[in-house]
């Protein structure tokens, strides 16, 4: 296999770790066995830092990813140009089978997307990208009439955007009687998508659902075509490995990425549990599919009105990048008390906690009060997962705020 041949005469990180397990790059003829290879943690990329880089490679001649990733961790990642080719182009793939080119108008819910652009972002986006914005991290009602507004004026043929977030302003449509122009088709991306999440979405924007999985260390993984039997896997740039869970045909995924040269990615444990599809694919494609993605789940936060303000927006957005933080989670106890739980790194300081504070006096009112906990570890559900947020408000209690 190409990849393990240069990892292990290429990346120092890489040949320690071969040579510790007592394994050369010849053991290593097919999927089956990269078993022998040690699975490559969150942890162990946060470790390795830079020195991660392959040979030739580093900061100047790469591009770069920080993410929180599906538990809310920081992560830096590096991407050759090549192999972000690679992962554009599939992205493109995986975009035509939702009726999406280029050039084709979009309506994006996602977060931070308020802020001001230069004028070379603003002729980019409009030239090659043609999106008009939700800010998820803004999610007031007079927001989501705006939207609408902008929607029937724009006309876009398809909408993107947060699982969730895509839910909430189909199901504010719903509620309030606003019909939409015609959208082709909906992408949702960025966390699990229920069934009852998808008919709501589906018969308020009357437009079919194309459910997406895909991270930033990796990019797309895998998405819906338009027979919906699963989600294809992008099998020609990522191999698949599934480790067993407690609950019956449900797996911890493992991803090597066959591209990425500048900083590898060898069984990467992505912290996300699966349902891998059964049988040969019926859309003769011949690649891999996914059943389901199970193992993501962000709650919802809310402001003393009921409006929402989604969770993972403002972890991703401002929470991972305070110096101190090494990995949060925001809990929502009542319309004014939170808690905002913290593993620490050695930099956490005064600063750190009243940072935190300030986020949520920011979003939800100078009124809040803010308990910073510093813990070893954050809890997990059942399924091994983190939640970036947690919301105790009674649903029926919200309703009334509206």
């Amino acid at each position: 296999m190409d990849l393990i041949q240069f990892a292990y005469s290429e990346n120092d990180v890489y040949r320690k770790r071969m040579n510790d397990a007592g394994v050369v790059p010849s053991d290593i003829k097919s999927k089956q066995d990269l078993q022998v290879l040690p699975v490559l943690q969150k942890s162990d990329i946060r470790a390795a830092g830079v020195s991660l880089f392959s040979k030739n490679y580093d900061a100047t001649n790469t591009l770069f990813t920080r993410t929180g990733g599906s538990t809310g961790v920081p992560l830096r990642v590096y991407i050759d140009k090549e192999a972000m080719n690679w992962k554009y182009a599939a992205t493109w793939r995986h975009n035509q089978w939702a009726g999406w080119s280029q050039g084709t108008k979009v309506a994006a819910v996602w977060g931070d997307t308020d802020k001001k652009r230069s004028l070379r972002e603003e002729l980019r986006f409009w030239l090659q990208h043609r999106m008009i914005f939700l800010d998820t991290l803004n999610f007031t009602e007079d927001k989501l009439k705006k939207f609408h507004s902008d929607i029937r004026r724009y006309k876009p043929i398809v909408m993107m955007g947060h699982a969730h977030s895509v839910y909430q302003f189909a199901k504010f449509c719903a509620e309030n009687s606003l019909e939409t122009p015609t959208i082709g088709s909906v992408v949702t991306t960025a966390m699990t998508l229920s069934e009852l999440e998808r008919a709501v979405i589906e018969e308020a924007l009357d437009a079919k659902v194309f459910n997406r999985y895909g991270c930033e260390e990796l990019s797309i993984i895998a998405s819906e075509a338009p027979e919906h039997v699963g989600l294809h896997v992008f099998s020609e740039g990522l191999i698949l490995e599934y480790l067993p869970t407690e609950i019956d045909g449900e797996f911890e995924l493992l991803v090597t990425d066959l591209f990425n040269k500048a900083m590898p990615m060898i069984r990467y444990a992505i912290e996300d549990i699966v349902r891998p599809a059964s049988g040969d694919c019926p859309t003769g494609r011949g690649l891999e599919r996914l059943e389901k993605v199970s193992g993501r789940s962000a709650d919802f936060l809310y402001r003393r009105d009921g409006t929402p303000v989604f969770g993972i927006s403002l972890l991703d957005t401002y929470v991972i990048h305070i110096p101190g933080v090494k990995q949060a989670q925001i809990v929502q106890n009542d319309f004014d008390e939170f808690e905002i739980n913290v593993v620490p790194s050695d930099e956490f300081s005064s600063r750190t906690q009243q940072a935190l504070q300030e986020i949520i006096f920011v979003h939800f009112g100078a009124q809040s009060r803010v308990l910073v906990n510093k813990v070893n570890e954050l809890e997990k559900t059942e399924r091994g997962k983190y939640r970036f947020s947690v919301c105790h408000i009674d649903a029926a209690e919200r309703e009334v705020r509206r």
